[in-house]
């Protein structure tokens, strides 16, 4: 698949999510589970998310990520249970490197490859951190072909 990569501002967005340190093995065990308890979260407190949902990647090496799964809400969340898994977060926002995804997940990949390609082009410099928002319900859409996933790399 080619990926037309373009540079874009983005507003920062707020997010109720969940962070943790995850195997690489694990994300699409771990994806579902922790975006629902994300989704049961914000119900709980009547809140609709607006915006979709989305995986911000802190830092990684080839075992393990730093992942915080969310859902983008507006305004800000003020979870009742501070102990519990569920938190306010944000998404910076700022100047980013975009493409976008369609088909599986474990092709995503190939969207990073081509943003890491344009940036080396275009000397330009990326980011410690990178997101995907993932556009596709799959009780929506099952074919995982299908699947649109946007991905986003800010640039220093």
């Amino acid at each position: 698949m080619g990926y037309e990569v373009i540079v874009k501002e983005v507003a920062p967005e707020h997010l109720a999510s969940v962070r943790g340190t995850y195997r690489m093995s694990e994300l699409p065990q771990v994806m579902p589970r922790e975006l629902c308890r994300i989704l049961d979260a914000l119900q709980a407190e009547g809140i609709q998310p607006a915006g979709g949902v989305l995986t911000v990647y802190h830092a990684w090496d080839k075992e393990t990520v730093d992942a915080e799964m969310g859902a983008t809400i507006r305004g800000v969340f003020f979870p009742r249970d501070p102990k519990g898994h569920v938190k306010a977060g944000m998404v910076p926002g700022g100047r980013v490197a975009f493409t976008v995804h369609v088909g599986t997940y474990e092709g995503v990949r190939a969207a990073y490859e081509a943003i890491l390609e344009y940036a080396k082009e275009n000397d330009l410099e990326l980011g410690d951190l990178m997101w995907e928002k993932y556009l596709t319900d799959p009780a929506v859409e099952p074919d995982l072909s299908k699947h649109v996933t946007e991905v986003y790399w800010p640039l220093k």
